[in-house]
């Protein structure tokens, strides 16, 4: 049986291609390292804008190296963290900015989703599918949705197929509060992640 909650991202990524019939993802516009093909077979397309590992074409997820309607399948893993933007002075050295990437503000990530999601719908086929690996967050004191937001977004170009959530194991610690030794917490921790099964409409 498929569960929709896995504590490991390959099983989730296994269920996916169980479900949708893929035997490979036709291709990763955010591959990063690699990781998540630790278990399943490589994309046959790889791209990512800042290419870590050889065999990766760098471009962005919005503009994408592809042809309409060529590929079946696509994966989608960005950045989701705000506040954190590489090379911006002060936060380029973060260990979660060089670990992960980010954006200063949410609108600068609702635009790389959108856009992303736009070119998604011109290289997939009819009915092809999209990974959609996103986290809810808290922004400027506001808790926002994205998960929700994703739907909107994606309104006229995918419907959800299949939701899967992924809990995180750990969290790095609160922060305290400066000159103080007292942790400052006004929300819920995040500790899980969704992997949105998009089909193209």
């Amino acid at each position: 049986m498929i569960r929709s909650v896995y504590y490991e991202q390959d099983e989730i990524l296994r269920s996916i291609m169980s479900l949708c019939s893929i035997e490979r993802f036709d291709a990763d516009v955010t591959y990063g390292n690699g990781k998540f093909y630790s278990s399943i077979q490589e994309p046959l397309f790889k791209f990512d804008i800042s290419p870590q590992v050889d065999g990766v074409v760098e471009c962005s997820s919005d503009n994408l190296p592809l042809n309409d309607n060529q590929i079946n399948s696509l994966v989608f893993d960005p950045p989701f963290l705000t506040y954190v933007r590489a090379a911006r002075e002060g936060n380029g050295n973060m260990i979660m900015a060089k670990r992960f990437g980010g954006y200063w503000r949410y609108d600068e990530l609702e635009k790389h989703y959108r856009e992303t999601l736009t070119e998604a719908n011109r290289v997939l086929s009819k009915k092809g599918i999209m990974v959609f690996k996103c986290q809810d967050i808290i922004h400027n004191h506001k808790m926002h949705c994205t998960h929700l937001n994703v739907m909107k977004w994606a309104d006229g170009l995918f419907r959800l197929k299949d939701l899967f959530i992924l809990p995180v194991k750990s969290r790095m610690p609160i922060p305290q509060q400066a000159g103080t030794k007292k942790k400052v917490q006004k929300h819920a921790r995040i500790f899980h992640s969704y992997f949105m099964v998009l089909e193209k409409i």
